[in-house]
């Protein structure tokens, strides 16, 4: 019993044993294979990692791995970004990449392909550009051959791929910056810090005549010039600096140049240099050396102009030194330049401006104002012998005579004296008092000299205000026509003279030998004129519509209106809109008309006469050349003047004159109009002499046309 019961125990024990073994043997090999796992899972995480480090550098580095199998003939490029977990991928053959390849640069991309597919060549590396959005850019490619097959030939090839873009242009930019640079045709300069020159090109080589470019590489640049230099405070402030100096070539000639530099820092300031260039401007300054003198002469007589004249009376106003200004103003050139031509009146002003020279040249500065007017600037001179070269001056300019048509015209100067700063303490002002005492002296009767006094100018200003006036008033139609009757023996009235009279709201009653003179000096006489000739239109209208009849009216023309050519149309136009035929409108005009221009003027009369006009030589007996104005036109009218007339009751040599005269008009077959019978005592000569017509204040003085009409409505006979 017992060795059968000691079996089965004996059986367990050796089940237990087993058990055992097994189960050690178990354990040892979980042991084992979680060792193992734990190896594989940390090689998996360290491979993980790696893989992770090589896209992350391949991002910061912007390129991109590609793999190409030859099996398949698939090329896969993949792109890593930071955030992403997946990477970007872009998947084809070859001939698909070819495609989108710029045809420029395909044949190089097959040749280096071919070279690491069949070839020996085991890397690969090239620049092409690749269509990308309908857009191309620069890729550059590098690669290595992983795996060849039995014949040699490539079967896996990897590598990387970047965008190079940016980099080409930037590549392209510089480049043709260094040949801009070297191209110029402005002299261009590198300079280091301390102003060494390290380059330059062409330019500044043949500028400074220099044999090779060498010969001034490492050369100071600030010693290249004469004059100014590069201020390195403003530079380092500014960043760039510009400034003129003289460079000296080793041709040996001097050359004005136009410098500027400019101040480029490199990253973080680390370092710095300097960009010159250079510009020859030696033609420039030159041409405007010429400008300048051109600017400050007068080109027809070579003297100072008056850019220059002001620039010398600044000078001296500023130095404060007392100087005498000598305002002259020719007389009688406008006849010259009007009858004897433009050429004749550039010869005058030249043989002026040498008179002037000659007389004060070496005394001040002389010159031309502008047309006929000449400025005279003398420091630490006397007025009062001033005065006396002034007179000596109008004697020289009064010497020669020009002959032109049958007349001697001559020239003549009046000039105003104004001293500094006894006058006026300012230049605008000294010349204001200068030009107010020389037409002083036109007034006195030209050819004259005068002094500025106090007030002068105030009394010019107020010429000038009654000009503003007078032209408004003339542009309103404000002015005033009056009317002076013309009477036979029996004091019958046969006709009459519209005069202009001024009636001003700021200088009052202005008298017609007043603001006449102003009117032809501004340019309204003509205007006056017309207004005349329509208020005579509409007075003679008038007179028939109240009295059925009317009787001619005359008007007094000046000879810049007479010479105007558009005004016999115009005279001609105001009487058909009034209706009123122009044998009833009588045109006076004086000798003066004939001065100005003799055969304008006859020309214009033939005109008018054509159109009807009565005319009428006015002022007979004050001129010098009336008689053969007589015989070359056949006046229907003479009117003589009242200087004639003045005296012929007590003394015999003026009423034989007077006598004498009326015959010779009488055997001409001329009307004739005697002015200024202004006593009873006139009338016996009157009669003597067979007067027809008589103007004068015997029988009425200018009245306003309402007071004529209403007299001699009531008062038929004087």
């Amino acid at each position: 019993m017992s060795n059968e019961a000691s079996d089965p125990q004996k059986q367990i024990a050796l089940l237990e044993r087993r058990l055992k073994r097994e189960r050690l043997a178990r354990e040892q090999a979980e042991s084992l294979l979680t060792e193992k796992s734990a190896s594989l899972f940390q090689s998996l995480r360290q491979s993980q990692t790696a893989q992770k480090n090589l896209e992350l550098a391949l991002w910061a580095s912007q390129e991109s791995f590609w793999s190409w199998e030859a099996q398949s003939d698939l090329l896969e490029i993949r792109s890593f970004s930071l955030h992403s977990a997946t990477a970007s991928r872009w998947e084809g053959t070859l001939i698909k990449l070819m495609q989108l390849v710029h045809e420029d640069d395909l044949d190089n991309l097959q040749f280096h392909w071919a070279m690491a597919l069949h070839g020996n060549r085991e890397q690969l590396e090239l620049s092409f550009r690749l269509k990308v959005d309908n857009h191309y850019q620069w890729v550059r490619l590098r690669g290595r051959v992983l795996k060849r097959g039995g014949c040699g030939q490539a079967m896996h090839i990897v590598g990387t791929t970047k965008d190079i873009t940016r980099q080409r242009k930037a590549e392209q930019s510089f480049h043709l910056m260094a040949s801009a640079f070297a191209s110029s045709r402005e002299p261009m300069l590198v300079l280091s810090a301390d102003f060494t020159i390290t380059e330059c090109n062409d330019a500044f080589v043949q500028l400074v005549a220099a044999p090779v470019k060498e010969t001034v590489l490492e050369t100071n640049f600030n010693a290249l010039f004469q004059g100014g230099k590069v201020n390195q405070a403003k530079l380092n402030k500014d960043k760039q600096y510009r400034f003129e100096s003289k460079i000296t070539s080793m041709r040996g000639d001097d050359i004005v140049v136009d410098v500027s530099v400019a101040l480029f820092e490199a990253y973080q300031q680390t370092s710095s240099y300097l960009i010159a260039t250079i510009r020859d401007i030696s033609d420039r300054k030159r041409n405007e050396a010429k400008l300048k003198q051109l600017a400050l002469h007068d080109n027809l007589t070579g003297l100072s102009n008056r850019n220059a004249l002001r620039e010398a009376l600044s000078d001296f106003a500023t130095d404060n030194k007392p100087f005498v200004l000598v305002f002259v103003d020719l007389d009688g050139f406008k006849a010259i330049n009007d009858n004897a031509g433009h050429e004749r009146g550039d010869t005058e002003l030249k043989r002026v401006a040498t008179v002037l020279n000659n007389a004060f040249g070496e005394l001040g500065k002389v010159g031309r104002w502008g047309g006929d007017e000449f400025v005279i600037v003398l420091p630490n001179q006397d007025l009062n012998c001033i005065v006396e070269q002034s007179e000596e001056l109008i004697k020289h300019i009064e010497k020669d005579t020009i002959s032109v048509k049958n007349n001697e015209l001559r020239l003549s100067a009046s000039i105003g004296i104004a001293g500094f700063p006894l006058h006026s303490d300012n230049i605008d002002g000294l010349i204001q008092c200068a030009d107010a005492a020389m037409y002083r002296a036109k007034e006195l009767g030209k050819g004259q000299v005068f002094i500025y006094e106090d007030g002068l100018y105030e009394s010019m200003a107020q010429q000038v205000s009654m000009a503003n006036d007078l032209r408004r008033t003339i542009e309103k139609h404000l002015l005033d026509f009056y009317i002076q009757g013309k009477y036979d023996l029996n004091g019958r009235l046969k006709g009459g003279e519209v005069l202009c009279r001024w009636i001003s709201g700021l200088h009052g009653v202005v008298p017609p030998g007043v603001f006449i003179p102003i009117a032809e000096e501004q340019n309204l006489d003509s205007a006056i004129g017309l207004q005349a000739i329509e208020a005579a239109c509409d007075y003679i209208s008038i007179m028939e519509s109240q009295q059925g009849g009317a009787i001619p009216l005359s008007v007094n023309i000046s000879a810049n209106q007479l010479l105007d050519s558009d005004f016999p149309e115009q005279a001609v136009k105001i009487c058909e809109d009034n209706h009123i035929s122009p044998e009833y409108i009588e045109l006076e005009l004086t000798e003066s008309v004939f001065i100005r221009d003799e055969k304008s003027a006859f020309k214009a009369l033939h005109r008018l006469r054509e159109c009807g006009f009565r005319l009428s030589l006015d002022d007979f007996g004050t001129g010098f050349s009336s008689l053969s104005y007589l015989r070359n036109f056949q006046f229907q009218v003479v009117k003589v003047d009242k200087s004639l007339v003045r005296g012929i009751h007590e003394d015999s040599r003026a009423n034989a004159l007077f006598l004498g005269v009326i015959a010779m008009l009488k055997s001409l077959q001329i009307e004739i109009v005697v002015e200024g019978v202004e006593i009873e005592s006139h009338l016996p000569f009157m009669e003597q002499a067979d007067v027809q017509l008589m103007q004068g204040f015997y029988f009425d003085q200018p009245m306003p046309y309402d007071q004529f009409l209403a007299r001699h409505t009531s008062e038929p006979k004087r």
